[in-house]
């Protein structure tokens, strides 16, 4: 071994003993026959000191030394002398007075210093293995293994068995499309790498594996975002001869658990249920943040009586008017309110409108009204929307018109945004939840077509399952995602289990016969031989490892993560190949050929 000890695990414990370092130099200080180098490594740092009275040929050679080089010391442990201790770092009391020095690999000038933050991060990706070394990321990595090491030994010890299941697989499209890989030995046939294991685990419950999990690698060709990675990693788990209440009663134990662990924080189990329908209407949103009030509230009857067109046109069109309270600030000025507007028409809305007043609301009168549309209000049209939100003159009422839809979304973005501009939100707080009833399907907006909301295997439930024949619409599955702060962490659902059922939510869909066959046959066989029921849930680790550490994107919690674009900058993926691969593939690029015609 290079080292006897880490860098950053040499203590006061080890004053007067003679060790061995290594690792990569930090900084460096030249105060003439005194050389100081920070030696940096996994564990952290040490101060290593050349004193040139001692050996001249060590500080010659040191001196030479710059940041990144990797070097190996052996030197003796020494007491810091009093004023030059370092209460911040956990070497801080200790140095090192090097007798010997090995350069093991020197380094070019690195683009950037190791722990600059201020690196844009496409700099930072196509440089991965320099940006690795931070603080940050070094930090951040070993927390991702420590949590997903955790939820392998938690769910051991519920008699949950990891199994691992196939990386190239039949391709059956699960909403967004599939990366597909090339057969050589069967030329025009392809894999696909999986979305999910979906399929597969279903299949291990059908094969008696009552309790499965694993750390599933899975791959969308989706449009990109912070929050999302053409492949990314999430704990798959299922659970046979269980209810809803079962897997969430697993899922939030679990994350009750991990909380407490890594971020030292008592989570009160259960969590929070809300029903879909009511996480749109009072959050705009089906992952709500519920760390801040600013509750959306429904104002038609209160306001269907006023002059605006505005508002009378969205009743008359079967729209709605809905609206929050938010504590006034002092930014809440025309500027800001034209920004706000902006920001709303930019989500696909017609605009917000501010209703304040200057009094104590039982004192105001129409001239107390401070609204872009105050002279289309009464009194007593005020009175009643304050009195709806329990507010008063230190709020502001902030209302939209139209489309239910398109209002309920943009006031969801809006609420969100003025939270974290007026510094609402506790960040120290987690608040898991789960929106459970989805409804089962959706309408596709261009086709018209019923779609599955999550995935086309989720059961209805025992209400609404009589309108699969003649009313999809009003199907709520057995459906569920676990929603912290405003990140959908994962979903879940209980599963189909029976062949019939299950071909007719893929009849719906739009599936023939032949398109079952060929993309579910065989877990519609396994239906067959006594599949029991079963339910699980998709949960994604780099969210999860995102969300305790407060980053804004998960690129910062992968080690080699992908760009919006879909591209590595290190690696310089994608990328053509060369031609005796394609020939071996048997395939050519449509681009080339229709050049050449």
């Amino acid at each position: 071994m290079y080292k006897d000890k880490g860098c950053g695990q040499i203590s006061l414990d080890n004053i007067d003993q003679v060790i061995n370092v290594a690792g990569w130099v930090d900084s460096w200080r030249d105060h003439g026959s005194l050389l100081f180098l920070d030696l940096r490594d996994s564990t952290g740092t040490v101060q290593v000191v050349f004193d040139k009275s001692v050996n001249t040929d060590n500080h010659e050679i040191a001196s030479s030394i710059r940041n990144e080089w990797v070097i190996q010391i052996k030197g003796i442990v020494k007491k810091r002398i009093e004023g030059a201790e370092n209460p911040n770092i956990p070497t801080g009391f200790i140095e090192v007075n090097a007798n010997e020095l090995v350069i093991l690999n020197p380094s070019k000038t690195p683009p950037f210093e190791v722990n600059n933050k201020n690196i844009d991060e496409t700099t930072r990706l196509r440089y991965r293995y320099i940006d690795l070394r931070s603080d940050k990321m070094q930090n951040n990595l070993k927390l991702r293994h420590e949590i997903i090491l955790e939820i392998c030994n938690y769910l051991n010890d519920k008699s949950f068995i990891q199994i691992e299941t196939p990386i190239l697989i039949k391709s059956t499209p699960e909403g967004a499309r599939d990366y597909i890989v090339p057969s050589r030995v069967r030329p025009g046939e392809y894999y696909a790498l999986p979305q999910s294991p979906q399929q597969m685990k279903q299949m291990l419950m059908a094969s008696g594996f009552e309790r499965y999990f694993q750390i599933a690698k899975c791959f969308r060709d989706e449009d990109l975002r912070a929050d999302r990675q053409p492949e990314h990693t999430q704990l798959d788990f299922e659970m046979s001869f269980v209810h809803q209440e079962d897997v969430l009663t697993n899922c939030e134990e679990l994350y009750a658990h991990l909380a407490n662990k890594f971020q030292g924080k008592k989570i009160e189990t259960p969590f929070t249920r809300i029903k879909y329908e009511d996480a749109i209407n009072l959050y705009g949103t089906d992952k709500p943040d519920t760390r801040f009030d600013l509750i959306i509230k429904k104002l038609d009857e209160e306001l269907s009586g006023t002059e605006f067109n505005v508002f009378n046109n969205a009743l008359n069109d079967n729209g709605t008017i809905r609206g929050f309270s938010i504590p006034k600030n002092e930014i809440m000025t025309r500027k800001f309110y034209d920004k706000l507007n902006d920001f709303v028409r930019s989500s696909g809305g017609a605009g917000i409108i501010p209703i304040s007043i200057e009094k104590a609301l039982d004192e105001i009168d129409f001239e107390d009204i401070k609204s872009p549309i105050s002279k289309f209000l009464k009194v007593e049209d005020v009175k009643k929307i304050f009195n709806v939100f329990n507010s008063d003159f230190n709020d502001v009422i902030l209302i939209c018109a139209g489309k239910k839809n398109i209002v309920l979304d943009c006031l969801g973005q809006v609420r969100t945004k003025l939270a974290k501009d007026f510094e609402l939100i506790d960040d120290e707080k987690f608040n898991f939840l789960f929106v459970t009833d989805f409804p089962l399907f959706e309408k596709d907006l261009d086709s018209g077509e019923w779609t599955a909301m999550h995935h086309v295997f989720s059961s209805p439930n025992s209400e609404t399952s009589k309108f699969l024949d003649n009313d999809p619409g009003k199907v709520i599955g057995n459906l569920f995602d676990l929603v912290c702060n405003g990140v959908e962490l994962g979903s879940g659902s209980i599963r189909i289990h029976d062949k019939k059922t299950q071909e007719k939510v893929f009849s719906i869909i739009g599936y023939n016969n032949d398109q079952i066959q060929e993309r579910f046959g065989p877990l519609l066989e396994s239906f067959d031989y006594g599949a029991p029921p079963h339910g699980g849930m998709g949960l994604g680790i780099d969210r999860l490892v995102a969300t305790f550490l407060k980053e804004n994107s998960i690129r910062d919690v992968i080690s080699f993560p992908k760009t919006q674009s879909a591209s590595d900058l290190l690696w310089g993926a994608p990328s053509n190949i060369d031609e005796e691969q394609k020939k071996d593939l048997k395939i050519k690029n449509i681009e080339e050929e229709e050049g050449k015609n």
